[in-house]
């Protein structure tokens, strides 16, 4: 009996395929309330950041509902960290099965972020159903910009995961830095405030901060009421291009090192 040859691509997908139903195995295991935990990460964040702005001001956003727009931040913002932090550890990981010659580190990151896409889908449509259901108002201005800007984020964090993670192979540490520069970029994200809402001299420095454009466009494509002045596309794609150019650059020069530590 004559076997059929497989293709490049077919071994690439069934290899992705795999890694992916792993990823899921390790991270929420076989109870079902693991997938549960998912959604808390988010929902914590949105209720403990809704009480913290009734008890400051009632009135610091109007015509939007606030923890609509803290979910809109949250998601985004979990999305970027998680697949930074998800890819940067991938190799390290997963270092057991480049044994297998079909398995290029890489595709353990792809994998990862394949993971994290499935997360934030789940997170939104859970979170959109009971939002809906409390009465919140989540008329979206222009989705398609919406979602373009969350996939964007999505490719920003890829790109910037995979740098790191190739650097990580040379310097071990350097992973324990990016994890510590996640919490201050939790406050100066525009996470639960809008760069207009700022004095000139805090916009000029969280200008530099490439997340904060992700965040303003998601939130002026999102809400009728807020815009996108402060957006620079031009600054958002040399942030995106540059790391994802260096952090294959690397890889490629860098795969057997990887393979073999």
């Amino acid at each position: 009996m004559k076997t059929e040859k497989r293709t490049s691509f077919s071994i690439f997908a069934s290899v992705i395929r795999a890694l992916f139903l792993r990823e899921i195995q390790t991270r929420f295991g076989t109870k079902k309330f693991g997938y549960i935990w998912a959604l808390v990460d988010a929902l914590s964040q949105i209720i403990v950041f809704s009480v913290i702005k009734t008890l400051i001001s009632d009135s610091a956003m109007p015509q939007i509902d606030f923890p609509v727009f803290l979910a809109t931040s949250f998601l985004a913002y979990n999305f970027f960290r998680d697949i930074v932090k998800k890819s940067m550890d991938a190799f390290d990981a997963n270092s057991a099965l480049f044994v297998y010659k079909q398995v290029k580190p890489i595709d353990t990151v792809i994998a990862r972020v394949l993971v994290e896409l499935v997360v934030l889908v789940a997170a939104t449509a859970v979170l959109v159903g009971l939002g809906a259901y409390l009465g919140f108002d989540m008329a979206v201005e222009n989705i398609n910009m919406v979602l373009f800007a969350f996939a964007w984020i999505g490719l920003f964090g890829l790109s910037l995961g995979l740098f790191f993670a190739v650097v990580i192979v040379y310097f071990p540490n350097f992973g324990r830095v990016v994890n510590l520069l996640f919490t201050p970029l939790f406050f100066l994200s525009a996470l639960f405030y809008t760069m207009a809402s700022l004095p000139p001299v805090a916009r000029e420095v969280l200008f530099y901060n490439p997340v904060v454009h992700f965040i303003e466009m998601i939130h002026g494509f999102y809400f009728s009421t807020l815009n996108t002045d402060f957006v620079d596309y031009s600054y958002m794609t040399a942030w995106t291009l540059l790391p994802l150019f260096l952090g294959l650059w690397l890889y490629r020069h860098s795969e057997k090192r990887i393979i073999a530590s």
